[in-house]
């Protein structure tokens, strides 16, 4: 059976007919929790996993990177992590949980977006931190530096650029998978997804959408700012210069004169 393309814009015939009916009509709603109460949930979840991922991904990336070791073992730790579908993951975390007495939530779905969010985190540091210039950690070692001050002073603030868009892209991915969490017993922001497609009301459906959408939008702007704000100015200058440098120039259009 096939779905008529207005349906797909439009509610029920007793429901919202838009986005904008369902965000105000709370009675349509009265079955489920309020907005602000699904919306923070996902925002928890999703705050509490990328704090777990920045916590494990970033410190070990650093130190792997700066002895210049495991490079075998991190592309084959980010080859597997993005390989791994993360339903079956939260799928067979859900049912140990339940079996063990756990419940639903939050873990099964915090330690499926944890393991979503590390390969990205993990290969942008270690990446950033594998490329910072060697004259640079050459001379900090000629300064008497120790190892932990060259990671702290030298290798961590040049590669903060590259750290700080793996966090974001870990971000971004966590908050748009964290609905999955509605359709294995959670709730948050999939709830409503899940309510719409069992009703087939799609309204509803496009409001969640829309809704993980702000957050992730949201959550891409706030670290964009935090990332400006904590790296230093000089490594801001030197990356937009080399952006600026592979840019291809247009040059004036020359045209040989005629024999």
């Amino acid at each position: 059976m096939t779905v008529a393309p207005a349906l797909l814009l439009a509610g029920g015939a007793e429901g919202p007919s838009n986005v904008v009916e369902w965000f105000t009509d709370l009675e349509n709603r009265a079955s489920e929790a309020p907005i602000w109460e699904n919306l923070w949930l996902t925002v928890w979840h999703s705050a509490l996993a990328t704090t777990i991922v920045v916590v494990l991904a970033v410190p070990t990336a650093v130190l792997l990177a700066h002895h210049r070791r495991g490079e075998l073992v991190a592309t084959w730790f980010v080859n597997i992590g993005r390989a791994i579908p993360t339903v079956t993951v939260l799928g067979l975390l859900v049912i140990a949980s339940l079996r063990n007495g756990f419940g639903l939530e939050p873990w099964p779905i915090i330690i499926a977006l944890v393991l979503l969010g590390l390969p990205p985190t993990f290969a942008n540091t270690y990446a950033g931190v594998r490329g910072v210039d060697p004259s640079a950690v050459g001379a900090a070692r000629a300064m008497g530096l120790t190892h932990g001050q060259i990671r702290r002073r030298i290798e961590v603030p040049l590669a903060l650029p590259l750290i700080i868009a793996g966090i974001r892209t870990a971000t971004v991915q966590i908050i748009a998978t964290e609905p999955l969490a509605a359709f294995f017993g959670g709730e948050g922001l999939g709830a409503y997804l899940r309510a719409g497609l069992s009703r087939r009301d799609f309204v509803e459906v496009q409001a969640a959408a829309l809704m993980v959408a702000v957050v992730a939008i949201g959550a891409e702007l706030l670290l964009l700012l935090i990332g400006r704000l904590v790296t230093p100015k000089g490594v801001r200058i030197a990356t937009h210069e080399r952006r600026a440098a592979r840019r291809p120039r247009e040059g004036p259009i020359t045209v040989a004169p005629s024999t």
